[in-house]
C-alpha cells in the first residue's frame, strides 16, 4: 500500500497547530476570565471600601445657629462685608454704606455715595481688600453706578417719566443713556469711607434707563486677584420669551445680549480678573467706542 506520507505529515502538523490555537485560546480565556474576575473583584470592593470610612458628615442643629439682625430697615440691601473685628459693613442700592457694631448692635452711616437710579442701578457689591488692616491697608471695595449727565425723571411731569429710555428709536435717542458702572477703592478709617480717597480701577459701560441685569459682585483669591462679575445689561422681558437677540437698528441696544454676553470685546456679561498694583493710581482709558462693538480689554488695575 502507498503511503502520502506529505499529506499525512501536512494533517499532522494541522491537527497540531489546532491544538496549540485550543492552548492558546485556553490560555487567553483564562486570562481574561482571570482579569474579569479581578475587575469585578476590584468593582465590588470599591463601594464596601467607601463605606468603610468615615461616616457621612451630619448637617449641624438649628440650635447651633443665631440669627442675628444687622439693621431692621436697610432700604434695598445689596451685599456685606465683615470686618477682622466682626463688625459688618452692608450697602443699599440707594447708595448708603452702613457700619454694623457687633458689640453694641448699633448700625451708624460709614457713606452715603451720589449714584444713579433706575431698576437694578445704583450701590452694588462691596469687598475689603485681603490684607486689610495690615501695614496701614484700609482699602474698602465699591461697584456702583455714578450719576453722571443721564436723564431723570422730572417730578414737575407726573404723566411721563423722562428718566425711561425708549424702547424704539434711533441712535442719538439711545446715546444719552449711555453710562458707565465704576469698580473704586476707598480708605477706611474704621467708622467711615473717606470718599476723596477713592481710585477709580475700572469702569465698565450700560446702557441706562431701561432694565435690567446690571448687578456685580467682588471677590478676591489666595493671590490677591480681585474678580469681578458683571450683568449682560439686556432686557429678556421684550423677545417673548425667547433670547433676546434683537438686531433691530430701531430697537434700543439693551434688547440685544450678542452685544455684551456674546461679545468677548465687552465687560458686561463677564467674569473679570483684575491684578491690583501698589504703584502710583494710572487712570484708566475711557470706554469710546460703540457699544456693539468694544475693544477687547487687556488692562490691568491700579
Amino acid at each position: 500500500m502507498t503511503v502520502n506520507r506529505q499529506a499525512k505529515a501536512k494533517a499532522s502538523g494541522h491537527r497540531g497547530d489546532a491544538a496549540n490555537s485550543k492552548a492558546k485560546f485556553r490560555a487567553r480565556t483564562g486570562a481574561g476570565l482571570a482579569l474579569a474576575a479581578l475587575m469585578a473583584t476590584s468593582f465590588a470592593v470599591a463601594p464596601v471600601q467607601a463605606q468603610s470610612g468615615a461616616a457621612p458628615q451630619v448637617a449641624p442643629p438649628d440650635a447651633n445657629f443665631q440669627k442675628v439682625t444687622l439693621n431692621d430697615g436697610p432700604g434695598e440691601p445689596v451685599d456685606l462685608a465683615v470686618l477682622p473685628n466682626n463688625n459688618v459693613l452692608h450697602t443699599t442700592r440707594g447708595g448708603e454704606v452702613w457700619l454694623h457694631e457687633a458689640k453694641t448692635g448699633l448700625n451708624t452711616l460709614a457713606a452715603t455715595l451720589d449714584v444713579y437710579q433706575h431698576d437694578e442701578e445704583g450701590l452694588q457689591s462691596i469687598a475689603l481688600d485681603p490684607k486689610f488692616g495690615t501695614k496701614g491697608n484700609n482699602w474698602v471695595y465699591l461697584y456702583y453706578s455714578p450719576p453722571q449727565d443721564t436723564p431723570v425723571d422730572d417730578p414737575a411731569t407726573p404723566t411721563v417719566n423722562e428718566g425711561d429710555a425708549p424702547f424704539t428709536g434711533t441712535a442719538a435717542d439711545f446715546e444719552k443713556f449711555h453710562g458707565t458702572l465704576k469698580l473704586s477703592r476707598f480708605q477706611f478709617d474704621g467708622s467711615t469711607i473717606d470718599l476723596a480717597s477713592e481710585q477709580e480701577i475700572i469702569e465698565v459701560p450700560g446702557d441706562r434707563g431701561i432694565c435690567c441685569h446690571v448687578g456685580g459682585d467682588i471677590v478676591f483669591d489666595a493671590e490677591g486677584n480681585l474678580y469681578l462679575s458683571t450683568g449682560d445689561d439686556t432686557n429678556p422681558f421684550q423677545s417673548g420669551g425667547f433670547t433676546p437677540i434683537d438686531e433691530r437698528p430701531t430697537s434700543n441696544p439693551a434688547l440685544d445680549a450678542q452685544r455684551t454676553s456674546a461679545n468677548t470685546n465687552d465687560l458686561r456679561g463677564k467674569v473679570l480678573r483684575i491684578t491690583p498694583r501698589t504703584a502710583a493710581a494710572t487712570p484708566f482709558p475711557k470706554e469710546t467706542s460703540s457699544p456693539r462693538e468694544r475693544p477687547r480689554p487687556d488692562r490691568k488695575s491700579t
